[in-house]
This record gives structure tokens, sequence and C-alpha cells, in this order.
């Protein structure tokens, strides 16, 4: 198989984990690198490791395993399920939790290996996902500092995700606060206190990260150079280390308006259509089953998305900048949705360059 395919830029990738590492280096705060939206592709993990990046992080067991011999240290991002404690034990170092018997499971898990697996408590913040209340957190840390085989390493939140609520100065604040509370009622040091995702590089950036955050986990900012509580580009990050390119099968001069009876698309959908008149239309071998392609950007001008079926994507190319044919290879940007769903399909092939 040739086509799709998208194509990652090393030398680019390389320079966004560099220039991530020396904004935080700055700030004095540490990172782990997620590689989920990519599932761990191999060489990408490789060029990571090449430019510095030493702690890695992954919401998911099975790409965590893909490079158990790289890096220093392995975070699982997801909250462990029980049915998987043991391997959760075995295949990463730490892991975020949010719940009592599942921290139960991890300490028999680790006693039985006889292992340490290091622990970060998250609170909730508001964005509603996952965490323990914030009255219940010094309770929680309690219970883990008395459970075999378990090393309390810290606290943390999440932000931007289930409820988009943004990391500010108050509410990481407010988690700084929480975690000297732990320390001082345990008479013990939390070497983590973890603000967020990269929803909290803004702060970062601006210098306005609060003194007592020293770590964040992060994903989409380097790879695809922007923060995500505003969508602002970060520092000199490249946004393009990925191009998504799938190749032309059919193009010819069509109506742009269906004809003849109409009931609902293949996905039961009721599309809206403009009427452009006649328009030269370029089918694609590329749809729905490898990526949301409403989310691609063309990288040619001129080119306008009409729609996409389970394995094919229609453009309007009336207007292009250069007069597309069939066999004819269209590049396109990806944004987080469709970089994560070309990565995860087996059908798009991935090549670094």
């Amino acid at each position: 198989m040739r086509n799709p395919t998208l194509y990652i830029d090393r030398q680019k990738l390389m320079h966004n984990v560099k220039s991530m590492l020396k904004l935080a280096e700055k700030a004095n705060i540490q990172i782990h690198f997620v590689t989920k939206v990519f599932c761990a592709f191999r060489p990408m993990v490789e060029a990571m490791v090449e430019a510095g990046a030493t702690l890695l992080a992954d919401s998911r067991l099975e790409n965590i395993a893909k490079y158990e011999n790289l890096g220093e240290n392995h975070l699982l991002l997801r909250m462990p399920m029980i049915s998987e404690a043991a391997d959760v034990v075995r295949i990463s170092h730490m892991s975020l939790n949010s719940d009592l018997d599942a921290l139960a499971a991890l300490s028999d898990a680790a006693s039985a290996q006889g292992k340490r697996h290091g622990v970060i408590l998250m609170t909730e913040m508001g964005d509603l996902r996952e965490g323990f209340m914030p009255e219940e957190l010094p309770d929680a840390a309690g219970k883990v500092l008395n459970l075999r085989g378990l090393d309390l390493m810290g606290i943390g939140a999440n932000f931007n995700c289930y409820g988009g609520v943004i990391p500010d100065e108050p509410k990481l604040n407010e988690l700084i606060d929480l975690a000297k509370s732990i320390e001082d009622r345990f008479n013990i040091e939390l070497p983590i206190v973890s603000g967020g995702n990269s929803g909290s590089v803004y702060l970062l950036e601006e210098g306005r990260l609060p003194e007592g955050i020293n770590h964040l986990r992060l994903g989409e900012s380097w790879i695809l150079g922007c923060e995500t509580s505003y969508g602002k580009r970060v520092a000199d990050l490249y946004s393009d280390v990925f191009t998504l390119e799938a190749e032309v099968v059919e193009c010819r001069r069509k109506p742009s308006l269906p004809y003849g009876l109409q009931g609902p698309n293949a996905f039961g959908e009721y599309p809206v259509y403009e009427d452009r008149g006649v328009i030269r239309r370029a089918i694609l071998a590329i749809g729905r089953q490898d990526c949301p392609c409403e989310s691609l950007t063309p990288k040619m001008t001129g080119i306008d998305y009409l729609g996409s079926s389970s394995d094919h994507m229609i453009l309007d190319v009336s207007d292009s900048v250069k007069e597309i044919k069939t066999g004819d290879m269209i590049p396109f940007g990806v944004d987080y949705g469709s970089l994560l769903a070309a990565m995860t399909s087996p059908y798009v092939r991935k090549v670094m360059v």
C-alpha cells in the first residue's frame, strides 16, 4: 500500500522537542512528552529521545510498551483499569490516579511483582474529567502513603478536555496550596505538582506559570506548535511537522448539487449543498475511515472541501492554482483530530522524512 501517506518531518519534530525543553528549563519545569496522538510511532519516539526527551507519557499501555527501552520514565495518563493493574505496574513507572479501589489494585500488583510504582493523585479543578474533589485529596494521599508498593509522587489536575476549562493562575495556585497542605499534614515532600497539559503553555511562555508548578504533560503544543487554551503559536515551534497526501482517483466536471430523489447520506446525515453550478470535482482515495476529512487543510490554494464518505473525499478544484488530474497527490495540513485518526488508521502509511 502506498497512499494515503502521512509524512513526518524528523528535523522539525526534533527542533520542536528541543525548543520546548529550553522553554521549560527556563521555568524549572519538567515535561512528560505525550506520545498518544501518534500512537507512539517508534521512529518518532526515537527522534524525540535523540532530541533530549527523557520523560514519556501515554494513555495506553500498548503504546508505552512500544518504547519500554527508550527514555528514563514512563507515565500512564489514563486512570488505570483495575483489570490491567498488573500490566500498569509492569510496563509503566508512574500513573495518574483518582480512585481508591484502583490504587489498592496497583498496590497488590506492585507487592506481587516486588516493584515500586509511582502515583500522581489527580484533583478536580473544574474541567470535570478525572480527579478527587479537592476536599477529598488529603485523605486520599494519606491512604496512598499506607499502601504497600506505591510511592506518592505528587498531585496534578486536568484542564482543556471535557469541559474546556482553561488553567489560570488562581486555579493553579489552588493546586499548589493543596500540595502544601498535604506536605504539611504528613511531613513529606511531593516531587511533582503537575499543572496540566498544553493548555498551560501560554502561562509558561508568558512567564506567568505560578512558582510551585513544576511539571506539565505536553502533547499537542510541541507536536503541532500551538497551545490549546487560545490556539496561539508557541515560540519558534513548527506547526507543519506533518503532511498528509492523498491521491486523486477521479477528476471531472460535474454539477455541484446532487439530483434525484434524495434521502440521508451514508452516515444518516442530511447535508446542505451549495449550488456552485458545474464545477471541476476531484475525488481522493481517503475518507472518514482514515480521518475526519473536513479538518484537513489543503496546502494548495484554490481548493475547497465539499464532503466525504467512508473511503472518498470530494473537493472543488475549479480554482486550483495547479490543474488537477487523476493520479495527482494533494497535500494537506492536519489538526489534532485528523492527526490522531490518521496515525491510528492502518490504511494510512506513515513515513519519516
